[in-house]
């Protein structure tokens, strides 16, 4: 917890200089620094892999305020290392779904790649807040504004090659209660929570890892 609050910080401090009218949303993309990722998040990635074969690697994370903190981590392998690294996920995972399932319980699920995480009243559907089927799945990412990996065809703008594996995932508070998130758009049952895990296509051979706090 103290990591993500030095994070929190770092971040406010770097934002507030260049962008001093936007002051709710920090982003930083592009992350090469691999090793600082994960020593930021190192309660939480303890699954991630080392760099290894991969071919190529992109870190993203942002913070909002209102919704979550999230980190998501882009690998590209060769055939047989994506193989076995495929395989060592679906070992640990303890929920699989697809990314065309209309069903999937996303956090900040009205974000787009056009509002950029911040719907306006339109988009907010509050009927789709609370869902019964929602019992039935752990909550996973919004994948909009990350990389070229989006699009608005899928609930969790993922495109449909993806497939989603859930590592963990717990409601509650696990996060100091000055960095705690609004819980905006969640149902009650998860208004505040963590779920990581990873996201992978058999098409590029890629794989996303991904964290999320709110």
């Amino acid at each position: 917890m103290k990591s993500i609050t030095v994070l929190i910080i770092t971040l406010i401090i770097g934002f507030s200089c260049t962008n001093r009218n936007q002051d709710q949303f920090w982003f930083l993309e592009k992350d090469i620094d691999y090793n600082r990722v994960k020593n930021v998040f190192a309660k939480y990635v303890s699954f991630f892999p080392e760099k290894g074969n991969s071919k190529r690697l992109n870190c993203t994370w942002s913070l909002n305020p209102d919704v979550e903190y999230n980190l998501k981590v882009v690998f590209a392998y060769d055939d047989v290392s994506f193989e076995e690294e495929k395989k060592r996920l679906e070992n640990l995972a303890i929920a699989k779904y697809l990314a065309n399932n209309d069903s999937l319980l996303v956090l900040n699920r009205f974000s787009t790649i056009e509002n950029y995480g911040y719907p306006d009243n339109s988009e907010i559907k509050i009927e789709l807040i609370e869902q019964e089927h929602f019992d039935d799945f752990m909550p996973i990412p919004n994948f909009s504004n990350f990389s070229t990996h989006q699009t608005n065809n899928t609930v969790c703008k993922l495109p449909e090659d993806f497939t989603i594996y859930v590592l963990d995932s717990k409601s509650g508070i696990f996060l100091e209660e000055k960095q705690l998130t609004k819980g905006e758009y969640m149902p009650e049952n998860w208004k505040h929570g963590y779920s990581k895990g990873a996201a992978l296509s058999d098409k590029s051979n890629e794989m996303i890892y991904w964290v999320i706090i709110w």
